[in-house]
C-alpha cells in the first residue's frame, strides 16, 4: 500500500506544469484579440472597475476616473475605447487595454509614471474578470 501511494506522488511531482500566458509571450500586433472580451460581460466589469480593493491593491476607480477631464493618479478613462483604437499603431484597441492592465509598463500614457499601476492583476484576477474588464473599459466610448 505504502509502495503505491509513493509511486502516486512521484508521477504526480513528474507531470508538467500548467502553461501559463505568461505576459512577456503575447505579442501586442497580434491580429486577434489576445483575450475572448467578447464574451466578456460589461456589468461584471463595471463592477470590478467601481471595487474599491481589487486583487488586494487599490481598485480601477481608486485611480481612474470615468468623467471627461477628470484626473485623479492615472488617466481619466472617459472615452477610453475610442482612444485605445488609435493609441499605439497596429494594436488592436481590446489588446492595448488588455495589456495596459497586465502589463502597464507595456503602454504610459504621457504626464504619468510607469510604475504607478499595480503590476499583479495578470496573476491575481482570472481570464474571466479581465475578459470582463475589457469588455467594459470598450463600451467606454466619449459621448462627443
Amino acid at each position: 500500500m505504502c509502495l503505491c501511494v509513493c509511486l502516486f506522488l512521484l508521477a504526480a511531482c513528474g507531470e508538467e506544469p500548467p502553461q501559463s500566458n505568461a505576459v512577456g509571450d503575447l505579442d501586442p500586433f497580434s491580429a486577434s484579440p489576445l483575450i475572448a472580451w467578447e464574451a466578456g460581460d460589461p456589468a461584471a466589469g463595471g463592477a470590478l472597475f467601481e471595487q474599491k480593493v481589487l486583487a488586494a491593491g487599490p481598485g480601477c476607480i481608486t485611480c481612474h476616473s470615468l468623467a471627461p477631464d477628470v484626473t485623479l493618479v492615472g488617466p481619466s478613462l472617459y472615452g477610453v475605447a475610442a482612444r485605445a483604437q488609435t493609441r499605439q499603431s497596429g494594436v488592436l484597441a481590446s489588446n492595448y487595454l488588455y495589456l495596459s492592465i497586465v502589463d502597464p509598463k507595456q503602454y504610459v500614457v504621457e504626464g504619468f509614471a510607469a510604475d504607478l499601476m499595480p503590476k499583479n492583476y495578470a496573476t491575481a484576477l482570472r481570464t474571466d474578470q479581465l475578459a470582463d474588464l475589457v469588455t467594459f473599459l470598450m463600451t467606454l466610448e466619449s459621448k462627443d
